[in-house]
């Protein structure tokens, strides 16, 4: 039951701890893996790369497939729960929290702040992947859905589009030509 335990720790602690995928799970999986018992490093890295290559998410698929390894059948099951269940809480609260919030001054201050912040990584997001498109005319396309998905979401994110058209220009004017 030992065993059980830690694996069900292990998968709770990467679902609520490690944003970013697969890539960023892969190098904590391995650190604790040891912890897990029966299961090495180099059993982590060959796990990582089947994980990347089934079909499916493959953070799970590498959260499973090392619990798998370490606590057999339940072991898989309990570690994948484990590795959901946060994220699952909070979309299960989400709604009740927007309703507390609603009548509070101070949660709206912070909801108001997350919709900037979120529009913000949607543009970083953005104008990282313009900047890997092969024309001009592609970027500028791939721009202005992106200028229309976030003036749609919040009218006053003008002011991010702006800062975020002056990035894009300047990425484009300073990127280096192919010999």
């Amino acid at each position: 039951m030992g065993r059980i335990w830690r694996i069900a720790k292990l998968g709770f602690w990467l679902g609520a701890t490690v944003f970013g995928g697969v890539a960023a799970a892969y190098p904590r999986v391995r650190e604790r893996a040891a912890e897990l018992g029966d299961i090495t490093g180099e059993e982590v890295d060959g796990i990582y790369a089947l994980a990347v290559l089934l079909p499916g998410p493959s953070f799970l698929n590498l959260v499973g497939a090392v619990s798998g390894r370490a606590g057999g059948m339940i072991g898989a099951l309990v570690g994948q729960v484990a590795l959901l269940l946060p994220g699952f809480v909070l979309v299960m609260l989400l709604p009740i929290l927007l309703r507390i919030s609603y009548f509070s001054t101070h949660s709206n201050g912070a909801l108001n702040g997350a919709i900037w912040t979120t529009a913000g990584l949607l543009l970083a997001t953005g104008i990282d992947q313009v900047r890997k498109l092969k024309s001009n005319l592609q970027r500028a396309a791939v721009f202005l859905v992106l200028a229309a998905l976030l003036l749609g979401a919040h009218p006053t994110l003008l002011l991010v589009l702006v800062i975020g058209g002056g990035a894009l220009a300047g990425s484009i004017l300073t990127q280096k030509k192919a010999a």
